[in-house]
């Protein structure tokens, strides 16, 4: 099964998976409500969930694998990212792959997962403790937490500025606050305490 809120990304990736795979047409759906609904008909073996489509909440992907046990999920992501393979990887994913790799690099994924493996990419902080903390999340100003969700989902600071309609000097100002307020060492790290702590909405601005 395939959940990705795009339809034609949607069909993209089944493509793939039977192309690479071998697979029969899998079922595709939209939502996380959507997937817990096609897995109590279908019971997929395995079940592929892009991130950004159910906006990197990782507690449903959480609550979706622990809800449907036992599935093994794979997500895809836009672009590598070490803090959310492991946000996943904690989710109980078995699996994480971007739209970036080589398709071998999916392939494998794939047929280790669909085998009752699992396949992680190599990224250092995968194994790295967790040091970042709640204590200073709430000290962020509104602005800054629209910044630090910029950064979670990979943002370089033009792009943030681009993005919040701010100039290239104000992005970075914030993205200095951000890590001084959280603790954060390195724009990773706080991209990891976004995907934690901060709860994945629909804007309606």
């Amino acid at each position: 099964m395939i959940l990705e809120e795009k339809p034609i990304c949607r069909a993209a990736i089944a493509r793939v998976v039977v192309g690479v795979g071998g697979f029969a047409l899998p079922a595709l759906v939209s939502s996380l409500a959507e997937a817990s609904t096609e897995i109590e008909r279908a019971k997929p073996d395995v079940v592929l969930v892009d991130l950004f489509s159910i906006r990197y909440d990782f507690e449903g992907l959480e609550r979706l694998i622990t809800g449907h046990s036992p599935i093994s999920v794979i997500a895809i992501d836009d672009r590598a990212n070490p803090a959310f393979a492991r946000l996943v990887k904690d989710a109980g994913a078995k699996g994480y792959v971007c739209k970036n790799f080589e398709i071998e690099v999916f392939q494998a994924t794939v047929e280790a997962v669909a085998a009752g493996g699992g396949h992680f990419p190599p990224m250092p902080l995968l194994d790295a403790p967790s040091r970042p903390t709640t204590r200073s999340v709430g000290r962020l100003s509104p602005r800054q937490l629209e910044v630090l969700k910029c950064i979670a989902v990979g943002m370089g600071n033009q792009e943030i500025a681009d993005t919040l309609g701010i100039t290239l000097g104000t992005a970075k100002i914030h993205t200095h606050a951000i890590l001084k307020l959280t603790g954060a060492r390195n724009r990773t790290e706080a991209a990891l305490i976004a995907g934690r702590f901060l709860v994945p909405r629909h804007d309606s601005e």
